[in-house]
């Protein structure tokens, strides 16, 4: 019976050690996604940038070549680029301003979802590691009935 105290104060806390260091694991690991997933994002995002520059920079260079052959079509032809040739061009650059808008527009729909999916993430992980601290906890309260349970049937 004397052996009985000290035993299940041994079982407690060995109980509770083996919890914490099992939770702890689980924190660094959700922690370690968390990184991961917010440095997957970043890459996302210098690669939805970089295709935006790009696709911007191919658009005003096709403006910058059809702007010019219609300017020495209208200069070939003995014409002024005042008039209807103005008007063309100035169709010409409205079009190009309508495809960069759109073209933002697609980016910024990109980023919203990469940012959605980056806080999806870690509501996903923070609700784990709630969740994991919850059962934790619940078990080292049942380890400790347990031990307190036998305990007791060893000391009586």
């Amino acid at each position: 019976m004397e052996i009985a105290a000290p035993l299940i104060i041994a079982s407690t806390a060995s109980s509770v050690y083996y919890t914490k260091k099992a939770s702890d694991a689980q924190k660094k690991q959700i922690k370690a996604n968390n990184v991961a997933a917010q440095k997957a994002a970043d890459l996302q995002k210098q690669q939805i940038q970089m295709t935006l520059n790009n696709e911007q920079q191919k658009n005003l260079s096709l403006l910058a070549r059809q702007q010019s052959a219609y300017k020495a079509k209208l200069g070939a032809g003995g014409l002024s680029q005042k008039g209807s040739g103005q008007v063309v061009l100035d169709t010409m650059q409205k079009e190009h301003d309508i495809e960069d808008k759109y073209l933002k527009k697609q980016a910024d729909i990109s980023m919203e979802a990469l940012l959605n999916g980056i806080d999806t993430t870690r509501t996903r992980n923070l609700l784990e590691l709630k969740q994991n601290k919850y059962y934790s906890n619940i078990d080292t309260i049942n380890g400790m009935r347990y031990t307190v349970n036998a305990g007791r049937k060893l000391l009586y």
